[in-house]
């Protein structure tokens, strides 16, 4: 018999598509714009508890109570967004710039937000990791497969990426090993 023990089977709730963009400025590393793709279910989970006059449509005060309801208390967590620096994990300020989408059949909600470092970083000179999950996993948190970590205004800088398993990172009881995206960049230095 093959598959996942039996405690797994509870968990996840809520399925997550997600992507990065990574904005530079002066070589530098600076922020992180990040999209999540809510499965169908969650979606409609949204739908009823903030379309508030089920018109299908979110508008500005439905936003604002879901940013306020359903986002804002992510940061707790690090907004499932772990980005290291020489292994040291950056501590967030709050979210800015916070919007959804929603699929062109209506299906689909997303989420999308800005996380702004505390201070620039050299990628070139730094060691730089990615990981995206929720650390009590009722999220599942999976990267598109299509370019997920994308790059912005990178102009002077090339950068790659492998992802690994983050092994020396368990989740739910040392039972799941977040995916962790490696970057590797060259060009403009310090």
């Amino acid at each position: 018999m093959t598959g996942s023990p039996a405690p797994l089977s509870a968990h996840p709730h809520v399925w997550v598509s997600a992507l990065a963009f990574l904005g530079f400025e002066d070589g530098k590393l600076t922020k992180l714009r990040v999209q999540w793709a809510f499965d169908e279910f969650f979606s409609l989970v949204l739908y009823e508890d903030f379309d508030r006059n089920q018109n299908g449509i979110f508008e500005e005060a439905e936003i604002d109570a879901m940013r306020e309801g359903a986002f804002t208390g992510l940061g707790e967590v690090g907004f499932f967004t772990d980005l290291r620096i020489d292994n040291a994990r950056v501590a967030w300020n709050g979210a800015e710039d916070f919007g959804i989408a929603v699929s062109e059949d209506g299906s689909v909600v997303s989420y999308s937000f800005t996380l702004t470092l505390p201070e620039p970083v050299d990628p070139v000179q730094q060691a730089v990791t990615i990981s995206l999950y929720d650390p009590d996993f009722y999220v599942a948190v999976d990267f598109i497969e299509d370019r997920p970590l994308r790059f912005r205004g990178n102009d002077g800088v090339a950068c790659t990426y492998e992802f690994e398993e983050a092994a020396d990172n368990p989740i739910y009881f040392g039972a799941v090993f977040p995916w962790r995206a490696v970057l590797s960049c060259s060009g403009k230095g310090a």
